[in-house]
């Protein structure tokens, strides 16, 4: 089955971040919303509007094998450190596109790849890079816009975010950390480079991710990445 996630070069017994390419798994283009509802009935239920969005177009029903997306993403490295972590995310609430997703600490799978849930309805977060109590670097979280089980996903809108609007992640203390939607970009997977969204550095982000754009039969996947980009609130 293919995967929705950073692929080779992610080491658990090293302390180097080696980054390789993303490829996000399960983002099944998921031409049915329920066993009775078309997936445009589903996405305008989502959001109140009489169209499907213009910018996802919908694929063929998720099949054994999910569709992917993926980017190149070149090799960066940077200490783990030795301080204690910071509490993980494990939930995400976005009302601007009315999505509300728990997330799982999710690391490297036997392949090297980052492991990400194969149904829709969860989120990964990459515990090797930061979390929403650190002072630096990217949290990265990432999630299928749709899967067998779960046709739309809560990111499934993610493409129709809007600079300003408000994302709050909850961390397995209980805190909440309020961000706000910086920059929006939906990216050919083919011409990505992923190594902003993963430092481990300089200014703290919140980076959520899946996939969006055309549907492209050949590779059976969407076209696109989609990248939501926020910053702490004030």
């Amino acid at each position: 089955m293919d995967r929705c996630h950073p692929t080779r070069g992610f080491r658990r017994s090293v302390p180097v971040l080696l980054v390789a390419a993303l490829t996000l798994s399960g983002c099944a283009a998921g031409g049915q919303g329920t066993a009775s509802q078309p997936l445009e009935s589903a996405v305008n239920d989502s959001r109140g509007s009489e169209d499907p969005p213009a910018s996802q177009t919908p694929g063929p029903s998720p099949q054994a094998g999910t569709a992917s997306i993926s980017g190149a993403v070149p090799v960066q490295s940077a200490e783990l450190g030795s301080t204690e972590k910071a509490p993980a995310p494990v939930r995400v609430v976005y009302p601007g596109i009315d999505a509300e997703i728990p997330v799982l600490a999710h690391g490297v799978s036997d392949d090297g790849q980052m492991d990400i849930p194969d149904d829709a309805a969860e989120a990964a977060w990459y515990q090797y890079g930061r979390a929403p109590a650190d002072d630096t670097g990217t949290t990265v979280i990432a999630a299928h816009a749709g899967s067998t089980h779960t046709p739309v996903g809560p990111l499934y809108l993610l493409h129709e975010a809007q600079p300003g609007e408000e994302i709050t992640v909850e961390d397995e203390s209980g805190e909440e950390f309020l961000y706000e939607v910086t920059e929006v970009e939906q990216q050919d997977k083919d011409d990505l480079d992923f190594t902003p969204y993963f430092a481990r550095d300089g200014e703290h982000f919140l980076v959520l991710i899946t996939c969006g754009g055309q549907w492209n039969p050949d590779r059976s996947s969407y076209n696109d990445n989609i990248i939501v980009t926020a910053t702490p609130a004030d």
